[in-house]
């Protein structure tokens, strides 16, 4: 019997996995379900674009640098309609070169959108005044945005879930076992953690390939707090679809292990979910992860988040 056969008919025998809303269809070049990021493969044409998920989301740098953007080009703007009205109706405005009179409307549409207004100079006429009160409207409004952009991206929960390298297939009494390694990067508490692991692999049905989905079972699939590491643990025994499976028929089913994890940040106040996933080359047969942590001199636990990607081979039985 084939390794495809194999699987297929292990997991025809086993219950069905948690729908995770991705086809069981393999057409053409397979790529992993899930990155190491957390994010699926999936490219959606015709979407939604959220503008608020997207300023929230995009690097420091790239935001400060559209906030200054956006600000120059406001301010651009309405000093070009200034000048086109006539710096003489800018109370404190001197006339002189082009380039002289655009720098001074610019300078007093930047005190008119901030409402800083310094008093030397000041609105004279009825259409540069009404211009001035639709700047300082707009500017008000522009000013609340950022404010709440930056106030979003401050408070956002930030998934600092930090995951071994490498998943690894180690003895765990007198059985093998499926191990990942995962521990929070930031010093918040996190409570109430649950774990869900996840095997995907492709066998011939009907003739087409197609990806079957199994939810391991796990040895703890939960844990009160996350001071430490917590090591994931699918034992491998008669009932698992990883039963008689070695290396190579990880490697020629296209295997792929997912791991969803969950827990309530005390510091945010909600929950949050991480991902990702082992694809057969980030599995490590017939090894297992060193321990990153020991006792210190003061009695206390020392944590070396260095150490979380660490292993050892084990010898062949």
């Amino acid at each position: 019997m084939s390794v495809q056969s194999k699987m297929r008919d292990r997991f025809l025998k086993y219950r069905k996995a948690d729908d995770l809303g991705i086809s069981s269809k393999v057409e053409g070049y397979y790529k992993r379900t899930l990155n190491k990021d957390g994010t699926f493969n999936v490219n959606r044409i015709g979407g939604q674009a959220n503008l608020y998920h997207k300023l929230i989301d995009t690097h420091w740098f790239h935001f400060i640098a559209l906030i200054f953007a956006l600000y120059f080009i406001e301010n651009m703007i309405f000093a070009s309609i200034y000048l086109a009205l006539g710096v003489e109706n800018i109370a404190g405005v001197v006339k002189g070169a082009l380039v002289h009179n655009f720098m001074q409307a610019f300078f007093f549409s930047a005190q008119t959108a901030s409402t800083v207004g310094y008093g030397a100079l000041a609105p004279k006429g009825h259409w540069t005044s009404m211009v001035a009160a639709i700047e300082s409207v707009i500017g008000l409004l522009s000013f609340s945005l950022a404010t709440g952009l930056f106030y979003g991206r401050f408070t956002k929960p930030r998934k600092a879930f930090l995951y071994s390298n490498v998943a690894v297939v180690a003895p765990y009494e007198d059985k093998k076992s499926l191990q990942v390694r995962v521990a929070y990067k930031q010093n918040n508490l996190l409570l109430d953690l649950e774990a869900t692991m996840i095997l995907t692999l492709v066998v011939t049905e009907n003739g087409q390939p197609a990806r079957k989905y199994h939810t391991l079972k796990l040895a703890t699939s939960k844990v009160v707090t996350l001071p430490l590491n917590w090591n994931i643990v699918h034992v491998i025994d008669e009932d698992s679809p990883l039963y008689e499976m070695n290396a190579t028929d990880f490697k020629d089913c296209e295997a792929e292990v997912l791991l969803l994890i969950k827990g309530f940040s005390e510091t945010y106040g909600q929950v949050l979910h991480s991902r990702t996933s082992y694809v057969h080359d980030e599995v490590v047969w017939n090894a297992k992860l060193k321990v990153p942590y020991s006792k210190v001199k003061d009695g206390n636990t020392h944590f070396d988040l260095a150490l979380m990607h660490e292993y050892e081979k084990l010898s062949e039985a």
